[in-house]
């Protein structure tokens, strides 16, 4: 499990400092909207959902390459469901 700063809703969560807590759905709610290049010292982090959503990409190849972005951040064991569509993707660590 990783720690990190939490963010809530696009904001820092604050109790009178940063609130720290386990921050990996956190993690990889960042790296599905991410394009790739989004963060400069990891060029090929990046999944870029709006991309999927707006294009005509099959939903086994959207599961494969969503898969591939989570294991270069070390989620290897992820669940993807899509059973109500691209647009309202659930991802389980």
């Amino acid at each position: 499990m990783r720690q990190d700063i939490l963010i809530e809703d696009g904001d820092l969560m604050m109790n009178g400092d940063f609130v720290i807590g386990q921050s990996d759905q956190q993690h990889v709610g960042d790296i599905f909207i991410a394009q790739p290049g989004e963060y400069k010292e990891w060029p090929v982090v990046g999944f870029g959902a709006v991309n999927y959503v707006k294009g005509l990409k099959r939903v086994d190849e959207f599961k494969r390459d969503l898969k591939l972005q989570l294991q270069f951040d070390g989620y290897a064991d992820v669940d993807i469901d899509t059973t109500n569509g691209i647009e309202k993707t659930k991802i389980k660590i």
